[in-house]
């Protein structure tokens, strides 16, 4: 297990992680593994896992700082070493059936101005701005955007029909000066020799970005396309406009935004306000 545990610092470094947060999650992992000593990898269950933080969070004299940031380091070994998402949250929780975990619209611009990177900062923002897919962006060849007609080509999936969506205009200068910089020949983000940019690896570079946003939540990168839908939601959009922008086979799955959506009444113009009478 020890050699498990240098991949996962080592993909840590690779990651631009402070030293602080590597030795934190580092000794994490090792505490973790020590608790389950006597049991093999196949038998540490969900469950067990589950069990292992919820103590560690009721713990006396521990911190619960502490006890979240061990959930979250042992959530992140797994994902990115046994490529697994453990359906539990950092305390221990079960997330089950419930709903997805959102970022408010200044939390969004947080994570966005923390990454000094232009590559990330151009790749976050493109997810949230047009409310993609990992494996949308990560497929995404340059002559897919179009500055003059300000769209976004999605090619077909096996699962998905293509869409065209729209650029919106303040992302435009962001990518434009990525492309400056990086000079992508076919793939929008490849990653090292011309290959396609890795998952795990922007996962990291996400997660670094909320520790450094100081952000509280239980996020991934696929967050930020949750959050997109829920943030149209509010902000009036067609359910079934909705629907055709994320891909989505079946309204039902749409449905789901519209029990997070917090839309003010306030908001909502009635048509009469038109009418010349």
């Amino acid at each position: 297990m020890t050699h498990l545990i240098e991949r996962f610092t080592e993909l840590l470094r690779k990651g631009k992680y402070n030293s602080q947060t590597i030795a934190a999650y580092r000794n994490a992992i090792f505490v973790f593994y020590n608790h389950f000593r006597d049991l093999p990898q196949s038998k540490i269950t969900e469950e067990l896992i589950s069990a292992y933080l919820v103590e560690l969070g009721e713990k006396k004299g521990g911190s619960l700082e502490a006890s979240l940031q061990a959930g979250k380091a042992i959530k992140l070994f797994y994902e990115i070493i046994f490529n697994r998402k453990l359906g539990i949250k950092a305390n221990g929780e079960s997330k089950g059936e419930g709903l997805p975990e959102i970022l408010t619209e200044k939390e969004v611009v947080k994570i966005i101005e923390v990454l000094d990177n232009l590559k990330h900062k151009a790749l976050m923002s493109i997810i949230y701005a047009a409310g993609l897919k990992l494996s949308d962006v990560l497929n995404m060849k340059v002559n897919d955007l179009d500055f003059e007609k300000r769209q976004i080509n999605i090619s077909p999936s096996k699962s998905e029909k293509g869409r065209i969506l729209m650029l919106p205009k303040n992302l435009i200068p962001i990518m434009q000066a990525y492309l400056d910089k990086y000079k992508p020949q076919e793939l929008l983000f490849g990653g090292e020799n011309g290959k396609t940019y890795s998952p795990r690896s922007v996962q990291l570079v996400f997660q670094q970005a909320i520790l450094k946003a100081k952000i509280q939540k239980d996020a991934s990168v696929h967050t930020l396309r949750h959050s997109y839908a829920v943030h149209c939601l509010e902000r009036g959009m067609d359910i079934h406009l909705l629907q055709e922008i994320l891909g989505h086979r079946y309204l039902q799955t749409t449905a789901i935004y519209n029990q997070i959506a917090q839309v003010e009444l306030v908001n909502i113009r009635s048509p009469f306000e038109d009418l010349e009478v």
